[in-house]
This record gives structure tokens, C-alpha cells and sequence, in this order.
């Protein structure tokens, strides 16, 4: 999967996708080879209690042949919620706020769910960041900097580091960019 920044919201990706698509050298997260635009799917995203279908586009490559959907940030992967939903709640819980209290329309079970695995990947996309700015810009963030931070500010620093990118402003739409987009293999 690729993800991209292809809209600020739902009513931005539906009229101007085809355009930030165009805008976009898209390539492989396998073998790092051009794709070409190949299908497209319908999924669901939970936006507060809204429920909204998008169109999701498919690309091909043309060396290996692998198939990639292109997210939009404002969607985690394999999740229903939104990026802002989730990210907003997690935050809640990095912040001490007890699970049952947190405001959001996802079950505690699915907030439960999502705390488990945001704590073992955040820390793998937090190590696969710092990777990366070293190997594409020779840049480090020296570890006293973050001694002590919760893993938002511990992202928040090194994507600071890196250049800035087009992204819907969440941390982890930002994160699953970078990620996805230097076939890092992993995503929050």
C-alpha cells in the first residue's frame, strides 16, 4: 500500500483526487519501479459518526507486477476510523486519560485494540523514521532528545527533522507516509 496526501478531508479527496493522483510520482513500495494506475475499490471510514464511502484507487507495477492501493492519510490502514478519530484518542490514553473516558465514538474494545497495536508499532516506526533520516538526509536525532517523551513527541521530533512534506497535519498520517513511501514495510 502507498500512502499519500490526496485531500485534506472526504469532500477534498472526492473533488480533487484525480488531480493530487496526477501530482504524485507514485512507485512501488516492493522494488521502488514506476506503476501505472490499474483498479479502483470502494471502502468505508468512520469520520465521527459519520460513516463515508470512498473510491480508492489501485496501481500496478511495471517491473513486478504488485498491486498497491493509494490511501489517503486521513485513513489508517486496515482501520475503519479516521487518522484525526484515532490519533485524537490515543493521544487521550499517551496523555493518562483512562480508556473509558476517552471521547469517541469507537467501542472500547476498538480503542483497546488500537492502544495495543499502536504501542508495538509506534516504537518500530519511531526507529524505521530515525533510519531514514539518516540514510536520505545523513541526519540524526541524538537520544537525549528524547529521553522522556511519549511517543507523539518521540515521532513529532524526528519528523521535524525530516523535510517537510504535503500531509493532512496528523502525526501518524505523516509517519505512514515517510513509511510507506520508502519501502520501509511498516506503518502505524
Amino acid at each position: 500500500m502507498i500512502i499519500a496526501y490526496l485531500g485534506r478531508n472526504v469532500k477534498d479527496y472526492r473533488e480533487n483526487i484525480l488531480r493530487y493522483l496526477e501530482d504524485l510520482a507514485l512507485t512501488c513500495p516492493k522494488c521502488g519501479s514506476r506503476t501505472v494506475f490499474h483498479a479502483t475499490y470502494e471502502r468505508h471510514v468512520h469520520i465521527d459518526e459519520i460513516v463515508e464511502w470512498l473510491t480508492i484507487q489501485r496501481v500496478i507495477c511495471i517491473k513486478c507486477s504488485g498491486t498497491h492501493a493509494v490511501i489517503p492519510d486521513f485513513i489508517r490502514p486496515y482501520k475503519h476510523y479516521s487518522t484525526g478519530d484515532s490519533e485524537m484518542s490515543l493521544r487521550d490514553v499517551d496523555d493518562g486519560i483512562p480508556v473509558e473516558r476517552v471521547e469517541t465514538t469507537a467501542s472500547i474494545s476498538t480503542l483497546r485494540r488500537w492502544i495495543a497495536e499502536f504501542r508495538e508499532k509506534s516504537r518500530q516506526a519511531a526507529g524505521a523514521l530515525r533510519a531514514l533520516l539518516f540514510r536520505l538526509y545523513a541526519g540524526t536525532v541524538n537520544e537525549s532528545q528524547l529521553f522522556g517523551l511519549k511517543i507523539f513527541g518521540v515521532l513529532e521530533k524526528i519528523l521535524k527533522k525530516l523535510p517537510r512534506i504535503r500531509s493532512s497535519s496528523f502525526v501518524i498520517g505523516n509517519t505512514n507516509i515517510w513509511l510507506t513511501n520508502c519501502m520501509a514495510g511498516i506503518f502505524v
